[in-house]
């Protein structure tokens, strides 16, 4: 009965690709999606077989939180996936949809049913628990996992992620820096393991870029007071040309105030970001007009929001266009066969999905072409477009030493010099 079941729902999808296909206006498309086939295209929530397609079909299996806290985002991301299933046509792609209830087990649950389906690939989970929990299993049969989480801990060799991460973010911006004649790097941090994975993580991109990281400002993670920090890292002259600060929301409108009035302020001082600043109202921020932070393509994500808006009547999470890269992924490497997949989805020339470029290399980690937005009064605008395309090998594959050679080792407040060489002593 229940592969019936899922025969009959999977044609569903067929259908609606081909309805869409016909549809041309956006109140009919909606009307389909809304009371036809986002409610009926239901998860697999048994261990029985699943048998769809013939044997040259590419099955993918998603993983997402369709229940639980975490289903709002889940269930944002299952739509943006349908959504690129129907742009895409792809008849010999067939994707299915597994909950795992954003929980440990249910993870554990969801992927026996993908590996009980002969799934060739799945895409996701959400949650770094939730791949830990599944990663040893898929290993054992040879699947590729491409998760969503962006934590360092999961990736590894066949565990990958298409999450936006820090340190291509930070790669990015501080050669942007570099590139606009910026060469002494101040930042400040939180207190806490995020901010020394970061200070890591800045500590190799400005070696690479060539320029210097001179100051590092660690604070209480719970602040909002910054005025002994910043009146330190100020000193009796400036000293800097650049400051990152990766806050968001109020925390960064106090930490750039605090630095404004201290008279640290553009064109002297190039203010930096990452893209948490994209959660923020900036263009009424007078003090950070000129501040700069990387973006995946801003003309690309307005597209997809308009389009997912257009279907959904809804604003799509900000994790569902990964959603819809990932199925863009596995339907490149649907055509490209089953052999030599984890080759494939290593391609130095990456892929392009509804986000941009971005390539995924074999430990795991990824690269991103991303936009540089500059504030302004009017709103974000682009300053240096993504490349449009990759070159060279992975960017972190430049050992850094510790050795102070041309570069001077930073003055950081907040932590003593043994805690500053233990973080710097685990870097990757």
């Amino acid at each position: 009965m229940f592969k019936k079941i899922a025969v009959i729902l999977w044609c569903v999808l067929i259908c609606g690709c081909t309805y869409l296909q016909k549809k041309t206006t956006s109140d009919e498309i909606h009307q389909y999606f809304s009371k036809s086939l986002v409610p009926e295209f239901s998860e697999t929530t048994d261990y029985s077989k699943v048998d769809l397609g013939n044997t040259e079909s590419f099955r993918v299996a998603m993983l997402l939180p369709l229940s639980g806290k975490h289903e709002p985002i889940g269930q944002s991301m299952k739509n943006a996936a349908t959504m690129a299933i129907g742009d895409l046509n792809n008849n010999s792609l067939v994707v299915q949809f597994y909950d795992t209830k954003g929980t440990d087990s249910g993870a554990r649950i969801a992927v026996e049913n993908a590996i009980d389906a002969d799934a060739d690939l799945i895409l996701g989970p959400l949650l770094s628990e939730e791949v830990s929990a599944i990663s040893k299993r898929a290993k054992s049969k040879d699947i590729p996992v491409i998760s969503f989480s962006t934590s360092p801990a999961i990736l590894q060799e066949g565990i990958y992620t298409l999450g936006l991460l820090t340190e291509d973010q930070l790669n990015r911006i501080v050669k942007y820096a570099q590139s606009q004649g910026r060469t002494r790097l101040a930042t400040v941090l939180p207190d806490n393991q995020s901010g020394e994975n970061m200070f890591r993580m800045l500590f190799k991109a400005t070696r690479r870029a060539g320029i210097n990281l001179v100051k590092v400002g660690f604070y209480a993670p719970d602040s909002m007071e910054f005025t002994d920090l910043v009146t330190a890292m100020k000193g009796s002259h400036i000293d800097f040309d650049a400051l990152l600060i990766p806050e968001s929301g109020n925390r960064l409108k106090a930490i750039s105030s605090m630095f404004s009035y201290y008279d640290v302020s553009y064109p002297e001082v190039l203010f930096m970001g990452t893209s948490v600043w994209a959660n923020s109202s900036l263009s009424k921020e007078t003090e950070l007009y000129g501040a700069v932070y990387p973006s995946m393509s801003l003309t690309n994500q307005k597209h997809f929001t308009t389009k997912y808006n257009e279907l959904f009547a809804e604003k799509p999470s900000a994790l569902s266009i990964y959603a819809y890269d990932a199925i863009t992924l596995a339907s490149a490497l649907s055509r490209k066969g089953k052999r030599n997949m984890e080759e494939e989805i290593q391609s130095p020339y990456g892929y392009v999905g509804m986000s941009g470029l971005f390539r995924i290399f074999e430990d795991g980690y990824n690269e991103r072409g991303l936009d540089i937005l500059k504030v302004t009064e009017e709103g974000e605008k682009i300053v240096e477009s993504a490349p449009q395309q990759f070159y060279g090998l992975k960017p972190n594959n430049q050992q850094i030493s510790l050795s102070s050679g041309y570069y001077d080792m930073p003055i950081v407040y907040g932590k003593d010099a043994v805690a500053v060489q233990n973080i710097l002593l685990n870097m990757r």
